[in-house]
This record gives structure tokens, C-alpha cells and sequence, in this order.
């Protein structure tokens, strides 16, 4: 049985308009890892925000969307030796647990050897203890990109993350593809990673609770990747069906602004894909 170790392991973090925030971010976790990769996808170069010669940093000066960026620094990071590859988003943090720990706890799965993803528990809200999770190991359907520890062989195998995808649902079809070779997407309960989700949270005094309202733009992608899955991988149609009616009903009932260009482009991304399939 092969075990992961710091040698094994570099960090690819992806970038778009950068923050002084998202630099000291990498500082939690660079000390535990082989090197770190920083694939920028702004329109600007943002090196200067890297004091430290040892990062590698690889401008792309636009936006390619996440999964070409990942798939630029999985491929640098397999040139330089790497086996696992910890796949970061700008604004996630390690807290109460070091990445190091990460590793350990994922060394004392007994079977490895069959993992294409490791991945922490996501703390979304800053309310972990509230949210019930499923004993020490959770073999999940799919897991968010941010803090995994994915296995390069999978990644190989698995031709890596859909560009066509550009932004949304990445995550989703790689873990659905990796399932469908045979591996598997575990979840560490024990390890927390806080995650800030999309970039404008809308609370609601009806459910009591907060749902993250996208620009209008991406509910296009949103729409035709859910139809893309539901084409790729009809085992998981009954599940994005519902993500379509989930997304429809939080903008009609919750989201304050521009319901009707997000139905639009909804609507105008779920007709594309349906072009590209039949």
C-alpha cells in the first residue's frame, strides 16, 4: 500500500483578481506541501504578490475558466514528481487543522489504494458543529474542488477536468468520472477547510437561511452543465433534475435582483447544451 507524503504532494491554487487575503492563504499550507503552483487566470500579471521565489507562477493573462487552470498546474505539478495534487480556490483557509493532519488522517484509510480523491469537510457558514456528518470517512458522489487531494493516476485516467465546463459543475463531473472508473471520492470529517462560497450571499427571512446568488452570467453555465451531466452520467439524473428545479425556484422566491436575466441566461444555457447532445 502506497502512502501519500509531503514529497508526493504539490498545491495548485488558482487565481483571478487577486488579494493581498488570498497570498497569506497560501502561506497556511505551503509549509506542508512539496511546492506550490499559482495558476493565474486574471487579465493582469499579480506577481507581485508573491514574495517568495520558490512559487511557481504561471500567468495566463485571461480567464480560461477553472478547469483549464487546473488542468495547466495539474500538468506542472506532475512534471516536477508530483502524485497527489492539492487543488485550491483563492479564497479557502485552512484553520483549525493543518494540512498536515489532512495527510495523516488520509494515510489511515484502509483502502487507499482505491481513492481517486481525498477530500476535508467543507465549512461553508462558519457553523461546522451544526451540520451532521456521516462518521470518520464518507465515500461521497461528489465533492467541491477546493482542498482536495486528488490522486494523479485518476486525474490521468480520467483526461482530466472538462474545459468545456469552463466554470461550473467541474468539480461535479470529475468526481462522477472517477467513480466511473472504478475509484473513489472520500470525505475526511474530521478535517475542516473554511470555503467562502460565490461572491454575494442574499438572506432570507422566509427559510432563514442564506443562498448564494451568482452573476447573472454564470447561471448560463450552470444550466447546460447540469444537462451535459444528466447526458454523461445518467445514473445521477434523478439528482441534477432536482438542481434544475432548486436553482429555478431559489431565483423566483429568494434572489432580490435580475430573476429575469438569470432565467434568461438559465434558460439560454439549458437550450445550448441541449444543441450540443441532440
Amino acid at each position: 500500500m502506497e502512502y501519500i507524503n509531503k514529497s508526493q504532494v504539490w498545491a495548485v491554487v488558482i487565481w483571478y483578481n487577486p488579494s493581498i487575503d488570498n497570498r497569506n492563504n497560501i502561506q497556511l499550507y505551503q509549509k506542508d506541501v512539496e511546492g506550490v503552483i499559482v495558476v493565474d487566470n486574471s487579465e493582469s500579471d499579480n506577481s507581485k504578490l508573491l514574495d517568495d521565489s520558490s512559487i511557481i507562477y504561471l500567468p495566463q493573462y485571461k480567464n480560461l475558466g477553472i478547469a483549464a487552470a487546473l488542468n495547466i498546474g495539474c500538468k506542472e505539478a506532475i512534471r516536477h514528481g508530483a502524485h497527489w495534487i492539492l487543488t485550491m480556490d483563492q479564497d479557502s483557509k485552512w484553520n483549525q487543522h493543518t494540512l498536515r493532519e489532512y495527510i495523516a488522517e488520509a494515510n489511515t484509510y484502509p483502502q487507499i489504494e482505491h481513492v481517486g480523491i481525498f477530500s476535508p469537510y467543507h465549512d461553508c457558514d462558519g457553523k461546522p458543529e451544526t451540520h451532521h456528518r456521516n462518521g470518520r470517512y464518507e465515500l461521497k458522489m461528489n465533492t467541491m474542488c477546493s482542498g482536495n487531494l486528488l490522486n494523479v493516476n485518476a486525474w490521468k485516467l480520467t483526461n482530466g477536468f472538462r474545459e468545456d465546463f469552463f466554470i461550473d459543475l467541474v468539480d461535479d463531473e470529475i468526481c462522477c468520472h472517477i467513480r466511473q472508473i472504478g475509484l473513489q471520492v472520500i470525505v475526511l470529517n474530521n478535517i475542516l477547510l473554511t470555503h467562502r462560497l460565490g461572491n454575494g450571499i442574499q438572506h432570507s427571512k422566509w427559510l432563514r437561511r442564506s443562498h448564494t446568488s451568482h452573476p447573472v452570467w454564470r447561471y448560463y453555465y450552470i444550466a447546460r452543465n447540469i444537462h451535459m451531466m444528466i447526458s454523461l452520467y445518467p445514473d445521477r439524473k434523478k439528482y441534477y433534475r432536482g438542481q434544475v428545479f432548486k436553482y429555478i425556484k431559489r431565483i423566483c422566491l429568494y434572489h432580490r435582483d435580475h430573476k429575469l436575466a438569470k432565467l434568461q441566461q438559465f434558460y439560454r444555457g439549458w437550450k445550448d447544451a441541449h444543441s450540443l447532445l441532440y
